[in-house]
């Protein structure tokens, strides 16, 4: 099993001064007085690892000591608490939940006559529960007082592994030689895998797209996660301890041997870097990113945690998906003034396909830079009945060129062409290919083109991701009705004097492509609201200093009607009960100093540790009563959650929903009202 590394608080650390290729991670900063963990600054707090006796920070200090055995450790998302899986002199486990202060306070009681032996633990990624695997079961809790809130089937395995996917949709146990996934769901087994070997870890990549298991003997299999098929199996690992996915999926990192990591390029497994770690025994990885968001390689050995910046290639296939997918999200949008009859013109199989073709091409060209100028360029073999000439690049696949035959002989090399108007696409093992050029004889003038633009797609371009044109016009004059009804709403604000023209109001949606738990495709309806003041109005129409309920700003409050007639006029049929809801709400605040406490009504109650993010990075906060409001942080929160508040109390049928709250909040680096407000986005899960 893997010794137990943990990314804290956020996956960075601040490598970017040290210039060093490798290094162990030091700085000179006590983590025994802070209090709590969550609030250090210091990046180099972001990794935290579990001893046999303890859990050390990255200085090797011990923040939380124990004198019985850890078996397993589970770091909250939120970086405040951790639970412990722990073995007493007697070999009989037992488990703890306790905080990162540095304190060491326990915050549960585990009743092991009641629920069982335990033998592993996993938060969800959302911070919300705490799944422990027994013997009698799977048992749930939440994660601010560790009551119970529900139950599983028991892990046949007898886990000592438990392992969520991100998007929460499987709970992995491993055990011995085997391992169980769960559909977390619904809470049925949903596939059972049998290596044959001793598992020694599971992971998940970041899209949870992919679980890659890993077995004693060297070998990796990774799994699609829509169908839990092999998609393909990497072996000569030598001894596999631990491993990890970098943060697009392209690259997994093993512990290969006692002192080695291995990187294997999954799309081309031969493609392999190789992280010597002398003097130490690895034991456990983990990829995190430096403070410029570079990829770095933490490996937890028996001299420390040690940390080496990679060069890796980006995923190219997934960030031309990304692109094309958004730049299609606008093209299929009615453009003003377009009428029906010219978007259903413009708008249709045929032109979509077309129209995804020329942007995956522009992006693939823009992103291959000019690598026929970076290439060594040398002339092949001729073929005459064909009239191709073959022209070999040290970068990229031979092409093959159209050329007459009474052309040749002008021609003694590939310095005798030059090249031009360059068009690149991608291959499946992500390397670019020259797909359109001109080639012209330096000496005669004579031009030839080299044309492969319709080439077969790539796979991301195939119709499993592709909603219906029928779909995508329905959606169309859903927002178009959405605007009708934005405009109705704005108007009797001004109206009313809550708002003026200097406040705009957006709408817009999107029916996005996805796949359950089960791997059934589904497809997802995104509605999106925000809105934006004139920067010299917005202390009138927005939040004031201080201010964060809703009714306290015009524009939010006019934000939030145009939500609530929405869904409960024309939109009504998307709100159903039991179905699944996930709404996302960002809340922001501005640079102005907190200088004296500011009172906290107890609007929406005493808050604490509630899950949120803040620059992505997952983090808890606190509002009470008592203490008040300290910081910019705490506004820009209780601006978020009272949108919450506001749902779940005034738009009917709403609350009866499966419903997931997440909070985004963020402090500008600038001051004044136009940095203080709120923007919603539903996502309706399944909604066709």
């Amino acid at each position: 099993m893997p010794a137990l590394i943990c990314a804290l608080l956020s996956p960075a650390a601040a490598y970017a001064q040290d210039q060093a290729e490798e290094t162990v991670v030091k700085k000179d900063y006590n983590f025994k007085s802070a209090k709590p963990l969550k609030q250090i600054e210091s990046l180099y707090s972001a990794i935290m690892a579990a001893t046999p006796k303890g859990i050390q920070n990255t200085l090797g200090l011990e923040l939380i000591s124990s004198k019985d055995s850890i078996s397993r450790m589970a770091l909250n998302p939120t970086g405040i608490n951790v639970a412990l899986v722990k073995k007493d002199k007697k070999g009989k486990f037992y488990l703890e939940t306790i905080t990162t202060d540095g304190e060491a306070s326990k915050l549960m009681s585990f009743d092991a006559k009641h629920y069982g032996i335990p033998f592993a633990a996993a938060f969800t990624p959302d911070a919300r529960q705490l799944a422990v695997a027994t013997d009698k079961g799977t048992y749930l809790f939440e994660t601010k007082k560790f009551k119970p809130i529900g139950e599983a089937p028991a892990f046949s395995c007898n886990p000592d592994m438990l392992v969520f996917s991100p998007n929460a949709y499987f709970l992995a146990a491993a055990g011995g030689d085997k391992v169980e996934v769960m559909n977390f769901q619904d809470k049925t087994m949903r596939r059972t895998i049998n290596p044959g070997e001793e598992v020694t870890d599971v992971v998940f990549s970041k899209s949870s797209e992919d679980m890659a298991v890993l077995t004693a003997d060297g070998m990796v299999e990774i799994y699609d996660t829509r169908t839990f098929n092999v998609k393909l199996m990497v072996e000569d690992l030598d001894n596999g301890y631990a491993c990890d996915f970098n943060f697009d999926g392209k690259y997994l990192a093993i512990a290969a041997d006692n002192d080695k990591v291995t990187v294997v390029n999954l799309l081309k497994p031969e493609d392999r870097i190789i992280m010597e770690v002398p003097d130490a025994t690895v034991s456990d990885v983990l990829f995190i990113v430096d403070a410029n968001d570079n990829p770095v390689l933490a490996a937890a050995t028996n001299s420390g945690i040690r940390a080496r910046r990679l060069q890796l290639e980006p995923y190219y296939a997934k960030l031309v998906s990304d692109e094309v997918d958004m730049k299609m999200s606008e093209w299929l949008k009615k453009m003003p003034n377009e009428t029906m009859e010219e978007y259903q013109l413009r708008v249709n199989d045929e032109t979509r396909a077309k129209q995804r073709r020329l942007f995956e091409d522009e992006i693939s060209t823009r992103l291959a830079g000019n690598m026929t100028a970076m290439s060594t360029v040398s002339l092949g073999q001729y073929d005459a009945e064909n009239e191709v000439l073959a022209v070999n690049f040290d970068n990229m696949p031979t092409i093959f060129l159209p050329m007459p035959r009474e052309d040749l002989g002008g021609i003694n090399s590939a310095d005798d062409l030059s090249i031009s108007e360059q068009q690149y696409g991608l291959l499946g093992d992500d390397s670019f290919e020259l797909i359109y050029a001109k080639f012209t004889n330096k000496k005669t003038g004579a031009e030839y083109i080299y044309d492969n633009v319709n080439r077969k797609p790539m796979d991301f371009m195939n119709n499993d991701n592709i909603v219906s044109i029928e779909l995508v016009q329905q959606q169309m004059m859903e927002e178009i009705k959405l605007e009708e009804l934005k405009e109705q709403v704005m108007q009797e604000a001004k109206k009313d004097n809550i708002i003026s023209d200097h406040t705009q109001i957006a709408v817009n949606s999107e029916v996005i492509p996805d796949y359950d738990a089960n791997g059934n495709k589904i497809l997802n309806y995104n509605v999106n609201f925000q809105y934006q003041v004139d920067p010299e109005f917005s202390a009138q129409e927005d939040f004031a200093p201080g201010k964060y309920r809703a009714e306290q700003s015009g524009a939010a409050s006019s934000m939030l009607n145009i939500v609530k007639n929405a869904f409960e006029g024309d939109f009504a049929n998307y709100v159903k009960s039991g179905k699944r809801l996930n709404v996302k709400i960002s809340g922001t605040a501005d640079a102005s100093p907190i200088r004296n406490t500011i009172a906290y009504d107890g609007a929406y109650g005493d808050i604490e540790n509630e899950p949120i993010y803040q620059d992505n990075k997952m983090s808890a906060i606190t509002v009470t009563q008592k203490e008040g409001i300290k910081s910019n942080e705490q506004l820009a929160f209780l601006r978020a959650y009272g949108v919450k508040e506001f749902l779940d109390n005034n738009v009917q049928g709403l609350k009866d929903m499966d419903t997931n709250y997440t909070y985004n909040i963020g402090v500008s680096e600038g001051t004044g009202s136009e940095f203080r407000r709120i923007n919603i986005e539903f996502t309706f899960v399944d909604a066709f």
